[in-house]
């Protein structure tokens, strides 16, 4: 029988030999190919790489991008030029070149400043939004006053030239202070509620009407006022009902022409309100 040997033998040539060389070739080739392809597209990265930073550098150079507007906003203790001056700012800069990180950790040292957001305007505008500390009351620290904020913060000490008129927070010893300088969080809560209180402005306890909150561990809080001289001691808790009693209370002793004679008036007794000086009590019992 004849079974076509030689086809059989040339037909394995074919499939054996042959396919190997060509399988080399092919991936030399396609080896080739992509070192090429490769190569073109680093050369392309790298150009567009060059171009960007020849582009930058000639806009650092124009004045087109120079910083010629700084709009200032939320800042009313702190004047621009104290603004500009910390920042950096004064000299007309190319605004692409601003460290913006920088400028706001130069500001942010500023006492009265809480903190700074800057926003480029392209081609040379910059806004610095301003958020300012809120004082609530000065403070007594080694023999120095100092603004009081409302995160219990010690931030500045007082000049003449700033011009407020805040109650001087005392009392306090070393075990009401945190290590980082701040209140102790119990004694932070409490002058918070009782300077929010105040801040609403209701006679006879208007924040610029009053000279001091005194703390005694004993007493709880005690209230100072200008006039007069009259110390209003509310004690450790319900600050918000004892105001609203004191209100009541202070209406009726203001219609006494014996007012000036008033040198207190106790809530922390409970119910009872014991007002001293006067022969006779308006809402309280004489003291």
């Amino acid at each position: 029988m004849y079974l076509g040997k030689t086809k059989i033998g040339a037909a394995g040539r074919n499939t054996i030999h042959r396919p190997l060389k060509e399988r080399g070739a092919s991936w030399f080739h396609r080896l080739w190919h992509h070192f090429w392809v490769g190569s073109i597209i680093i050369m392309i990265l790298a150009g567009l790489s060059i171009t960007l930073l020849i582009g930058y550098l000639v806009a650092l150079s124009t004045p087109f991008f120079r910083l010629e507007d700084v709009n200032f906003q939320g800042n009313k203790q702190v004047s621009q030029v104290e603004l500009l001056q910390k920042g950096g700012l004064e000299d007309k800069l190319n605004i692409l070149s601003l460290n913006l990180g920088e400028v706001k950790k130069k500001m942010e040292a500023i006492p009265w400043v809480k903190s700074v957001q800057l926003r480029r305007e392209l081609p040379n505008k910059l806004l610095v939004l301003v958020q300012e500390r809120q004082p609530v009351s000065l403070v007594l620290i080694d023999g120095g006053l100092y603004f009081l904020d409302r995160e219990g913060l010690p931030f500045k000490k007082i000049e003449q030239r700033d011009g407020f008129t805040l109650p001087v927070l005392t009392g306090l010893n070393k075990g009401d202070w945190q290590e980082n300088g701040r209140l102790a969080p119990k004694v932070l809560q409490e002058i918070s509620l009782l300077t929010g209180l105040l801040a609403q402005g209701r006679d006879p306890l208007y924040p610029d009407k009053l000279s001091e909150i005194h703390f005694d561990p004993e007493c709880g809080y005690s209230l100072y006022t200008l006039d007069y001289g009259i110390r209003i001691t509310l004690g450790h808790d319900e600050f918000q009902t004892k105001m609203a009693r004191l209100e009541k209370v202070w209406l009726s002793l203001q219609k006494r022409q014996d007012l000036y004679n008033l040198r207190g008036i106790s809530l922390q007794y409970g119910q009872r309100i014991v007002v001293h000086g006067l022969r006779t009590a308006a809402g309280g019992k004489k003291g």
